[in-house]
């Protein structure tokens, strides 16, 4: 499934609209997460109001040893007398499309076995073998998670379609695969790619391989648990546990799924010694969590991150295990399992669409913990102590991340359009302790507008400066790529009204994977594509994003501070991009 049109028909869900009042009630509870400093003497204030109406949830937008290498495949593009939609894997065959340019697309391949009755909670075990052929035509379901219908003619939020239907399967762990046109004899490098949706949200069907695989590349999209299903800690689900810890169950899914690449991908034309692991908001600070894994090391040699770093509190950097499973206590009086000694069996009985309903009890989005050996240290405790995966990443951010979330938050969710008044006291409400410096840094009489100014701060505190200190911290045991997208007239998810959207959130999804969810993009925006799925391209095959006929990208260095701007007019490296996003402001207050 690719992001498909959101104006496409299709039945609404009959309690639509109480998903609807549930999902608002948990953007309030993640709002309160995001700025869990500030929000503690809230009041029914206008900024107040605009708070309760945030979807700063999306902000984060925000096991063993690897298995032995698979038989060699059963069939090949262009070998007479065999089909060459049908390949085997360790557990079955499958037959996928033909799909654009001669390649080939498999959809919802089981890599796990279904986190269903008692295993709800519990580490991904391997999927049951089949027999036969089975079809791989479609995609699964997404994981179990809320409609993102909040727009007010109903519509969702973001373009997938997982956004549009949301799902209450726990039956979920699978995988997409696109392979392109494949020569006989040459195994082609891989993307794993993690959905972005502030590990509550999206599905990997979402995302079409199409491009990139046409440049070369075999693309995989990765399904795993979401919310309260996939990240809760609590601690009568650490006494059962073997390393006396709970949570990171959505990690363990995505790694679960780089195993079963390293295990199958050579029957897909793919190579296991050449995985790069990448992700967008969510995804991305998930793809950050995995560097910092010991239980990855070896199943990934290149990362992509996308806005999203787990490195700064700013950004989505993971509780401790003791912080998680007192959300998780909460999380569980919530839906009515209150007493630890039956704790555990109440939460495994409780309906799904329960667990779904709301973030009552604890603080969204939901993020992963230490604890688990998953992640027994946090990232900045591991890269401190040389124990991080320090592979070749290419990371970035877009221009204007934080003006989606204005839009949505200000502009269609909340009271219009912020006055100079109203955004000096949602500041103060949101940055209590350093709200006048943050008003003398970003004055609203220096913005086109009060709302540009509010985007500014959560462009630069929550992306672009997190962004730039992985890229200081990475580039100092291993190569780096930095960017950042630039195209101010990107085509938006929502309509914007007050808040001229310029290179959003999520904006450069569009150039790397196709979607006839948005408006076509633009000759030059095409242009655009074309060098970025290039560079993508390059970068997971060889670590390195430069090739013939591409403006030059040098190799990120803390000294020389290069970040490749990619915009329609214009590809080449900048070193005002911390100037632009202040991030001498930030590192002075904590943020990057």
């Amino acid at each position: 499934m690719r992001l498909r049109s959101a104006h496409r028909s299709a039945p609404r869900p009959a309690h639509r609209n109480s998903c609807r009042t549930a999902t608002r009630s948990a953007l309030r509870t993640a709002t309160r997460t995001a700025h869990r400093n500030s929000c503690r003497t809230a009041t029914r204030s206008t900024a107040t109001r605009l708070m309760a109406a945030s979807a700063a949830t999306l902000a984060a937008l925000l096991l063993s040893s690897p298995a032995p290498a698979a038989a060699a495949p059963d069939v090949s593009v262009g070998s007479g007398g065999h089909d060459p939609l049908v390949v085997r894997t360790a557990a079955g065959s499958v037959r996928g499309a033909a799909g654009p340019d001669g390649g080939r697309v498999f959809q919802g391949i089981p890599f796990a076995a279904p986190p269903t009755g008692a295993l709800r909670w519990r580490p991904p075990r391997p999927a049951a073998p089949w027999s036969g052929v089975r079809d791989a035509t479609a995609p699964a379901a997404p994981c179990a998670q809320q409609p993102l219908t909040l727009l007010p003619d109903g519509g969702p939020v973001l373009p997938g379609d997982s956004n549009r239907t949301g799902s209450t399967s726990e039956d979920c762990l699978y995988v997409n695969v696109w392979t392109p046109v494949r020569t006989a004899g040459r195994s082609l490098p891989v993307l794993v790619w993690l959905h972005g949706g502030a590990n509550a949200y999206g599905a990997g069907s979402d995302y079409n391989g199409a491009a990139l695989a046409a440049r070369g590349v075999v693309v995989v999209t990765v399904n795993y648990r979401l919310g309260a299903l996939g990240f809760l800690a609590h601690p009568a689900l650490s006494a059962e546990s073997s390393d006396h810890a709970s949570g990171d169950y959505g990690l363990m899914d995505q790694q679960a799924a780089l195993r079963w690449v390293r295990r199958n991908i050579g029957a897909f034309g793919g190579d296991r010694n050449r995985v790069t692991l990448g992700g967008q908001s969510a995804g991305s600070a998930d793809t950050c969590l995995h560097i910092a894994s010991p239980t990855a090391k070896g199943l990934f040699h290149r990362a992509i991150q996308q806005s999203g770093s787990c490195l700064s509190d700013a950004a989505l950097a993971p509780l401790t295990l003791a912080a998680a499973e007192r959300r998780g206590h909460g999380f569980a009086a919530s839906v009515g399992c209150a007493d630890p000694s039956t704790a555990a069996a109440c939460l495994r009985a409780a309906p799904v669409t329960e667990l779904i309903r709301d973030g009552s009890g604890t603080a969204s989005p939901w993020a992963a913990n230490t604890g688990p050996r998953i992640l027994p240290h946090s990232p900045r405790e591991a890269w401190a102590a040389g124990r991080a995966n320090a592979v070749p990443v290419l990371s970035g951010s877009t221009h204007d991340e934080y003006r989606y979330f204005t839009a949505l938050r200000v502009d269609l969710l909340g009271d219009g359009p912020l006055t100079p008044s109203t955004y000096a006291a949602l500041i103060r409400q949101q940055y209590p302790g350093e709200a006048a410096a943050v008003l003398a840094a970003y004055p609203a009489s220096a913005h086109p507008s009060p709302n540009l100014a509010y985007s500014a701060v959560g462009t630069d505190r929550l992306f672009a400066c997190p962004a730039r200190g992985d890229g200081r911290l990475y580039s100092g045991r291993a190569a780096v790529y930095a960017y950042e997208f630039d195209d101010p007239e990107a085509p938006p998810f929502i309509p914007a009204p007050h808040t001229p959207q310029g290179a959003f959130h999520a904006a450069e999804l569009a150039y790397l994977f196709p979607t006839d969810a948005l408006r076509p993009l633009t000759p030059a925006q095409r242009r655009l594509s074309a060098t970025m799925t290039g560079y993508w391209a390059r970068f997971a095959a060889t670590g390195d994003p430069n090739g013939p006929g591409a403006p030059a990208w040098p190799r990120y260095t803390a000294h020389r501070d290069a970040v490749q701007v990619l915009a329609p007019d214009r590809t080449a490296p900048t070193t005002a991009f911390a100037a632009d996003h202040r991030c001498a402001f930030w590192q002075r207050h904590g943020a990057a």
